[in-house]
């Protein structure tokens, strides 16, 4: 037992010893399948075998037909054994009648098998069994006759027998079937082929009434124009057929969209240009553009194409006008081109409008304007395109009053162009005016009525959010072309009242001092007082403040009113109130210039003795008025503790006196002109505090100092003998 554990001990370490070495010679895989195909045996060759007497051969061939007939009751399917079988019987027996029984075998199994008829054929047509091939072609017509593979193989086989009657005839027969194009093309194409042009003719006749396209009359045409030799009957022949295919095309409704329709009439003008026959073409061309039951027919593509080949041809063949009636059409269709890709183009609808108008069709423009109004603006806000598009409506009204002399028609386009108008958001004031001027050129004895209702509409609907400045603008110049002096004054302040009762960023400055222009205009002092002074009150009303600010723009042109009015009085006691109240230190140096700016009494005298104009000369009585308003204005300040205001006064007293003042009187002011401190807020560098100090202030302070070190001086000696007059 001990031996034996050694013995199996020593197997399992040889063998962990023979896995872990590596052999000394590597096999790789292509060495293998190299030997492998060194050493394959050859093809296996079948034994010969010899027949030696009849008895061996009827053996062998019961035994093929056997092996044959076996292999079809397996699968009577498989044609190839059933071509197999028969080709056996012929090469080896030479035994049509077994080879034809075999085929007859095939077809009760799938007589629709068109391969097998055509194998079947073949075979009789090989051998030179015409007869037989020709019943064989019959019957399979016969029994398939919707089978075109058949059909094609009797005539040709017929074709190549030279029997071109009888391939009339199988064609003859086959249409009775109803085929496809394909029969009678290749009808035609026999027919073609032997130069028979007149049989040809009869078949298209009958082929373009069974099939009626216009790819079969293109084919009729290109028969007659290509492959038919040309004759004097040629011309009025194709002609006839051009005629003949359009009519019968475009009269039925079936065929009226058919697409060879474009390229048939391109053919047929350009047929007609190639016999020189250039008025049937011309015709041709303004037909299939001008009729619009035709041209409808044809895609935009199409008439675009159609159009330039005119143009071309009218170039090279027509007179001017042909030349520019052309260049018009395909401008025409260019824009139609266009207006189909982006309707909402209005400048081509202009253009395109405008070619109409040159024809001077009413019913067709008036048509073109009502499409083109169909194309509304998407747009929320009064853009390019709402301005382009109110205008088609100002050109529409205008080409009905002027050019067609129809009121009603051009009233129609002015209320349907504002009924379209959103005048919540916009409007547009052109269009408000446009009716009412055409309401007081055509109406005599309500025209002007009509206009003032009209403009009253465009207020009330289209100030809702505020006043459109233009309509009351045109409204205000209508009325005072009337010399409607109230309305005018009506206008005004509806205007301004609009202004103060919408949520609107308008200034009312610009119209309340428009109004007073009026006002004085018309020598009413009194009106234009009231209006200023109306303007100053609705300032200092919270609610109206925003509307007149700046006020500063009122209350100058109110003193330069009283100036002109000669109302200095009146305008030396409104800037000092101004002043005052509204604590500006612009009025203050208003006030002071203004002191310079008006004749003395003596002066005022002077001038209202004289009509020759008299330059106003500065004088000390004017000089001593602007600086007592300066001075004013100083302590004004002073006692406001307002430093800055009070700077800036001194700065412009300073100004004055440099241009009016002497050596004194500028050292005055420069004395008392206050020196800059700049300080650092919080100490934070980036914000600095200016503070002015002023030297008067400064002096008036140590004076009061001193005042008070004297008292206190005086206090203390009282008080001591006071207290030695005690003791």
């Amino acid at each position: 037992m001990s031996s034996t554990n050694e013995n199996d001990y020593d197997t399992r370490s040889n063998a962990t010893e023979t896995k872990d070495k590596l052999a000394d010679v590597q096999i790789s895989s292509e060495e293998i399948l190299k030997d492998a195909y060194d050493m394959k045996v050859g093809d296996i060759k079948r034994p010969s075998q010899k027949i030696q007497d009849l008895e061996e051969l009827r053996s062998y061939q019961l035994n093929k037909r056997r092996e044959f007939e076996q292999h079809l009751n397996k699968n009577r399917l498989n044609y190839g054994q059933w071509l197999r079988y028969a080709r056996w019987e012929i090469d080896m027996n030479h035994d049509f009648a077994r080879a034809r029984s075999i085929f007859e075998r095939a077809l009760e199994v799938d007589v629709e098998h068109i391969p097998f008829w055509t194998h079947y054929v073949q075979f009789e047509l090989t051998h030179r069994n015409i007869n037989h091939a020709r019943n064989l072609l019959d019957r399979g017509v016969t029994v398939l006759p919707m089978r075109s593979k058949l059909w094609f193989l009797y005539v040709q086989t017929e074709e190549t027998l030279k029997n071109y009657d009888n391939v009339r005839t199988i064609f003859e027969r086959w249409l009775t079937w109803k085929p496809s194009e394909l029969a009678w093309d290749a009808y035609i194409s026999f027919e073609l082929r032997y130069d028979e042009y007149e049989n040809c003719r009869k078949i298209y006749r009958r082929y373009v009434d069974e099939f009626r396209s216009g790819k079969t009359w293109l084919q009729w045409i290109d028969f007659e124009t290509k492959e038919v030799p040309p004759s004097h009957q040629s011309v009025p022949r194709i002609r006839r057929i051009f005629e003949l295919c359009v009519d019968t095309l475009l009269h039925d409704p079936a065929t009226r969209n058919d697409p060879e329709l474009a390229e048939i009439f391109d053919s047929w003008a350009t047929w007609e240009a190639s016999t020189k026959e250039y008025e049937r073409a011309h015709a041709i061309y303004r037909e299939l553009l001008n009729n619009e039951d035709i041209s409808r027919l044809f895609s935009r593509e199409q008439r675009l194409q159609f159009q330039e080949k005119y143009t071309t041809f009218e170039k090279i063949h027509g007179n001017k006008e042909n030349i520019e009636e052309s260049i018009v059409m395909s401008r025409k269709m260019r824009y139609e081109a266009e207006l189909s890709r982006n309707p909402n183009d209005y400048d081509t609808w202009w253009k395109y409008i405008k070619i109409f108008e040159n024809d001077q069709n009413e019913d067709l423009v008036r048509t073109k304007f009502h499409e083109a109004f169909n194309y509304k603006p998407s747009d929320n806000f009064k853009s390019i395109s709402w301005r382009r598009y109110v205008f088609l409506y100002i050109k529409c009204a205008l080409w009905e009053e002027f050019t067609c002399r129809n009121a009603e028609g051009a009233r129609e386009a002015w209320n349907k162009c504002l009924s379209v108008i959103p005048h919540a958001r916009f409007t547009f004031a052109k269009i408000w005016f446009g009716l009412a001027e055409f309401e007081i050129r055509n109406d005599e004895d309500n025209g002007l009525t009509r206009a003032r209702k009209v403009l009253g509409k465009s207020i009330g609907q289209s100030c809702i959010k505020g006043p459109k400045t233009k309509i009351f603008r045109n409204y205000i110049s209508l009325e005072k072309t009337l010399g409607e002096w109230k309305r005018v004054r009506m206008l005004y302040e509806k205007w301004l009242e609009t202004i103060l009762t919408t949520q609107t960023d308008e200034k009312a400055i610009p119209i309340l001092l428009e109004y007073i222009e009026f006002e004085r205009e018309q020598d009413n002092e009194e009106r234009c007082e009231a209006l200023y002074k109306l303007g100053l009150q609705l300032y200092d009303v919270q609610q109206t403040r925003s509307k007149f600010d700046p006020i500063e723009t009122v209350w100058k042109s109110l003193v330069e009113f009283y100036k002109e009015e000669f109302k200095y009085s009146e305008a030396r006691d409104l800037l000092n109130d101004l002043a005052k109240k509204y604590e500006d230190p612009n009025i203050w140096i208003s006030l002071a210039i203004f002191e310079s700016s008006i004749p003395t009494p003596e002066q005022f005298e002077q001038f209202q003795l004289t009509d020759e104009d008299i330059e106003l000369e500065i004088t000390d009585t004017h000089r001593e008025n602007s600086r007592e308003s300066y001075k004013r204005a100083n302590q004004f300040f002073k006692d406001l503790g307002r430093d800055e205001e009070r700077a800036m006064v001194l700065r412009a007293w300073k100004r004055y006196e440099m241009l009016q003042g002497t050596a004194e009187s500028q050292q005055e002011v420069e004395q008392k002109m206050p020196r800059v401190v700049e300080q650092d807020e919080a100490g934070d560098n980036s914000e600095r505090k200016i503070t002015y100090v002023f030297p008067e202030d400064e002096k008036a302070a140590q004076e009061q100092q001193e005042k008070q070190k004297i008292s206190i001086s005086k206090f203390m000696a009282n008080a001591q003998q006071w207290v030695a007059s005690q003791k």
